[in-house]
C-alpha cells in the first residue's frame, strides 16, 4: 500500500497544492461536480500514485455518473464532497494547525490568478448568460480574503436580485396587479426569511434558496426531480409544512402571476402528437432570469469600467476597490437598463 514521504519537500509542496485547492473550494456536506481535467490541474495526472492516494484520501465521489461533451448533449462531471478525516490526517501527518490552512488555501488562489488579481483584467467563461470564473468556486470566507488582499475590498449584491428583476420584468410587459405578498417580501425579506427557516429548523440562506427556486418555478413537492425537495435533502415534514404555509401560498400565486406575462414572450415547444404547447420548464425560467441578471451586471461593469475601477464579478454581485455612490449607480443601471434596483454593500 502506497504511503508518501512526507519528509520529502517536493512531496510536501505537492500536497500542500492539492490540500489548499480541496479545502478552499469543495464543501464537506454539499456536492458539486467536478472535472478529471480541473482536479488534475491540482493533484496532477491519476496515472502517479501520490496523485491516486490525494484523490483517495481528500475527495469522496457522491456521484459516479459522468457523461463527455457530445454533440447535442451536456457534459456532465462527477460529483464530490471534501473528505474531513482526509484533509485532518494530511495536516497531522504535515504538521499542520487548523488555522494554518487558511494562509495555504490564499497562497494557492493568489498564485493561480496573481496577474488577473493585480490588473483587474479577469478572463470569464461566458455559458448559459453567465460570467464564469475559478475564483467564484472558492468557498467565500477564502474568497474574500483573496480578493481584499489583492485590494478588492468592496463587496456589493444586487438587493432581493431575482424577485426584483421578475417582478420588475413583468411589469414591463403589462402587469399592473399589486401583489401583496410578492412586495412584502421585497421590503420585508429578512424578516420572511428568518420566520421560514426557524418553521423549517434551517438557516436562512436555505430559506432564501427555497424563495428564490419558487421564482424560477421550482414545485413543492416529493419528487426528486424538484429543485426544493433536493434543497431539503427530501424531508417529507419539511416538504408538507412549505405546501401548507399560508404566505408562501400567496406568494407562489404571485410569483404565478408575473410568469404569466412573461411566459407569453417565450419560445415554446409543443407536443408533437398533439400540438399542444409544453410547459414552460423551470431551466427556461432561470434562462429567463439569468439575461435580466446579466442586463444589469452588463451595465455595472460598463460604470466601473468607465470610471477605471478594478472589480471582480460574481454573478449578482461584485468586488471592486473603492466604495461607490450606490444612489448614483442605480439611477446609471435604471438609465440604461430600465431596472430599478438597490445594492446591499459590506466592507472586506
Amino acid at each position: 500500500m502506497y504511503t508518501p514521504n512526507y519528509n520529502d519537500p517536493r512531496v510536501q509542496s505537492r500536497i500542500t497544492r492539492a490540500l489548499g485547492f480541496a479545502c478552499g473550494v469543495m464543501s464537506e456536506t454539499k456536492p458539486h461536480a467536478w472535472s478529471t481535467r480541473y482536479i488534475d490541474e491540482y493533484f496532477t495526472s491519476q496515472r502517479n500514485a501520490l496523485s491516486k492516494y490525494l484523490r483517495k484520501t481528500l475527495l469522496i465521489c457522491t456521484d459516479e455518473f459522468f457523461r463527455f461533451n457530445i454533440p447535442g448533449q451536456r457534459g456532465i462531471c462527477k460529483k464530490y464532497i471534501l473528505n474531513k478525516e482526509g484533509v485532518k490526517s494530511l495536516r497531522e501527518n504535515l504538521k499542520i494547525d487548523e488555522i494554518d490552512l487558511y494562509p495555504i488555501v490564499v497562497e494557492v488562489a493568489q498564485g493561480d490568478h496573481k496577474q488577473e488579481l493585480t490588473s483587474g483584467d479577469f478572463t470569464y467563461n461566458d455559458q448559459s448568460n453567465r460570467l464564469w470564473h475559478p475564483l467564484q468556486r472558492y468557498r467565500k470566507q477564502y474568497r474574500t480574503q483573496i480578493l481584499s488582499d489583492a485590494g478588492y475590498s468592496h463587496d456589493y449584491d444586487i438587493e432581493c436580485c431575482a424577485p426584483t428583476l421578475i417582478h420588475q420584468y413583468a411589469q414591463q410587459l403589462g402587469m399592473d396587479e399589486y401583489l401583496f405578498a410578492l412586495r412584502e417580501y421585497l421590503t420585508d425579506r429578512t424578516r420572511i426569511r428568518n420566520e421560514l427557516a426557524q418553521g423549517l429548523e434551517l438557516e436562512p440562506s436555505a430559506a432564501k434558496e427555497i424563495i428564490n427556486a419558487l421564482f424560477a418555478g421550482a414545485r413543492i413537492a416529493n419528487h426528486t426531480d424538484s429543485d426544493i425537495y433536493h434543497i431539503l435533502n427530501g424531508d417529507h415534514a419539511r416538504i408538507e409544512y412549505l405546501k401548507q404555509h399560508q404566505f408562501l401560498t400567496q406568494l407562489r400565486q404571485d410569483i404565478k402571476t408575473c410568469w404569466d406575462y412573461i411566459t407569453p414572450r417565450l419560445a415554446r415547444r409543443r407536443k408533437t402528437s398533439t400540438n399542444r404547447l409544453l410547459p414552460v420548464t423551470s431551466k427556461q425560467k432561470w434562462n429567463v432570469y439569468f439575461e435580466l441578471e446579466r442586463c444589469v451586471i452588463n451595465s455595472v461593469k460598463t460604470y466601473l469600467d468607465e470610471r477605471e475601477i478594478r472589480c471582480f464579478l460574481i454573478h449578482d454581485g461584485w468586488c471592486c476597490e473603492r466604495e461607490l455612490d450606490r444612489d448614483e449607480l442605480s439611477d446609471y443601471v435604471r438609465t440604461n437598463t430600465g431596472f430599478l434596483v438597490k445594492f446591499e454593500y459590506n466592507k472586506i
